[in-house]
């Protein structure tokens, strides 16, 4: 793509979408930013256009097949075609299985698996158009599974279930969009606040959590090399690793993490974004906006590396 993209961000009001949307912001290219919640969305798009793009603000529930249709035709519509779409919605229900509402575990399934489907099968066709790019936000957890969370670790595996065969049939159709999975590790958003819990206490950012951009910076690599997936974080590859060779070993870690993990982490319920809005701007758990070192260290080389072009422009 020579000229700017027209992008799809969907999740954008908070967390990895929002950072996303950010940094794929360009001047002269456009970005549409699609979730539920009016507070979050209108920071998102004040963002877009502090960075020279043009934004549009799409409130829609993707689990609405009728509301997140008339999004994508109104984003499509309005910027004329569409070059990259970031799938990017998840929710969570926080407690053991047998404690879980079975309501609640089918809304994240619906949330976070369905609701991320049904975007894809709206975009591809525009994406075949201009032989654009598909990102899908996975997580570690397909490999990794999350103690207290099996609707999201489940919907976590589908997900990448899906994305492989989906990869599989445009080759065999001969469907010129790349599509890339982005598995990431714990990510510092305001996600983990956002659970609907029922141990009555939502659960804490992890230890060495990385931050939103990072996640950001490899959707940004992969739509660039239209890699077929990347995992962010290198400790993620080695517990992988690990899992799959030790699984007796790290399955009772883990048993006794999530029995730890009850009894830490804020006391609430959650702000239940499985059935209500709840992004409001934030990049972070705690609202911060400032990127890793290594996301800063990157920055630097790029800004190094341009440095004698804008001297020479």
């Amino acid at each position: 793509m020579s000229a700017p993209p027209r992008v799809l961000v969907t999740g954008a009001s908070s967390g990895i979408g929002l950072a996303t949307a950010l940094r794929l912001a360009q001047p002269g290219g456009a970005v549409a930013v699609l979730a539920r919640g009016a507070a979050g969305l209108a920071v998102a798009a004040k963002g877009v256009r502090a960075r020279g793009a043009r934004a549009l603000e799409l409130r829609a529930d993707v689990t609405d097949r009728a509301a997140l249709t008339a999004a994508v035709d109104e984003c499509v519509a309005d910027f004329g075609g569409l070059d990259v779409a970031v799938v990017n919605v998840g929710a969570a229900a926080y407690a053991p299985f047998t404690d879980t509402p079975p309501e609640d575990f089918d809304r994240v399934i619906d949330v976070t698996f369905r609701g991320n489907v049904d975007t894809i099968r709206l975009v591809l066709p525009h994406l075949a158009a201009t032989e654009g790019s598909l990102v899908v936000v996975g997580s570690s957890s397909a490999d990794l599974p999350l103690p207290l969370m099996s609707s999201y670790t489940a919907a976590k595996h589908a997900m990448r279930g899906f994305v492989d065969a989906l990869r599989i049939e445009l080759r065999s159709e001969g469907l010129p969009v790349s599509l890339t999975l982005i598995e990431p590790g714990p990510v510092d958003t305001p996600f983990w606040g956002h659970v609907a819990s029922h141990v009555g206490r939502v659960p804490p950012v992890l230890p060495l959590s990385y931050h939103p951009d990072e996640v950001a910076v490899a959707i940004q690599r992969g739509i660039a090399s239209r890699a077929p997936r990347l995992t962010v974080g290198g400790a993620m590859v080695v517990l992988r690793t690990v899992h799959r060779f030790a699984r007796p070993l790290t399955e009772r870690v883990m048993a006794r993490a999530a029995t730890l993990a009850a009894d830490v982490g804020e006391e609430g319920s959650g702000a239940g974004a499985i059935w209500s809005p709840s992004g409001t701007g934030d990049v972070t758990a705690a609202g911060r906006t400032r990127p890793s070192a290594l996301v800063r260290s990157r920055q630097l080389v790029s800004a190094a590396w341009s440095f004698p072009a804008r001297l020479r422009g």
